[in-house]
């Protein structure tokens, strides 16, 4: 079972525009459907660096943390069943 900060060094290595989708058929219709893409259509854009929109700056957006939070269960969950390992070579790996 991997602990946290190897959940953590995993989770780093996942792209930041990665098409966040649920049906596998439809993904490319719906490659576009990042992150970035979800918090536009969910109403807390981006307005720069470490700051929404909708919840201000100095704050902590409650969508983000919504996928945080989701991706860092996720991740645990895998780990928890077995499910991840840790990667050897990273090498040709890009976020």
């Amino acid at each position: 079972m991997m602990d946290e900060e190897e959940r953590d060094n995993l989770i780093d290595l996942l792209p930041s525009d990665f098409a966040i989708w649920d049906f596998e058929d439809e993904l490319p219709q719906f490659n576009h459907a990042t992150w970035s893409w979800w918090r536009e259509r969910l109403g807390h854009p981006k307005a720069h660096r470490g700051c929404c929109k909708t919840c201000g700056c100095a704050t902590t957006c409650m969508a983000s943390a919504f996928h945080d939070a989701l991706v860092s269960s996720v991740v645990r969950e895998l780990g928890r069943i077995g499910a991840l390992k840790n990667p050897t070579d990273t090498s040709e790996v890009t976020s």
